[in-house]
């Protein structure tokens, strides 16, 4: 995530983890807390003009938090539910109009 930052100019990035899996969380905020202590997250990374931090962030997530817009709901602290969005599902004219048919 912090190669990527760099590339992206990213400032934070989100890890995303159901309340269902304590352990991983536990884990998980054992290492955000020790690369913090090794300089791999926070201001000036390895002396390098790169910020980044990453925040955990604990969901009631379902089974369609692995859609994206519910995915973003949940992390906002919404009900994790899909949101139409475009592109939007083909339209029967389109395709019954297609000039190689």
């Amino acid at each position: 995530m912090i190669i990527g930052a760099y590339g992206t100019g990213a400032s934070e990035g989100v890890i995303y983890v159901r309340k269902e899996y304590p352990l991983a969380i536990k884990h998980l905020l054992i290492a955000l807390r020790q690369a913090r202590e090794m300089g791999l997250l926070g201001e000036r990374i390895l002396g390098k003009d790169l910020s980044f931090e990453i925040r955990l962030v604990r969901g009631a997530g379902a089974f369609v938090c692995g859609e994206e817009t519910a995915l973003m709901r949940s992390i906002e602290g919404k009900m994790g539910e899909p949101r139409q969005r475009p592109p939007f599902p083909f339209r029967r004219d389109r395709w019954e109009t297609h000039p190689n048919q």
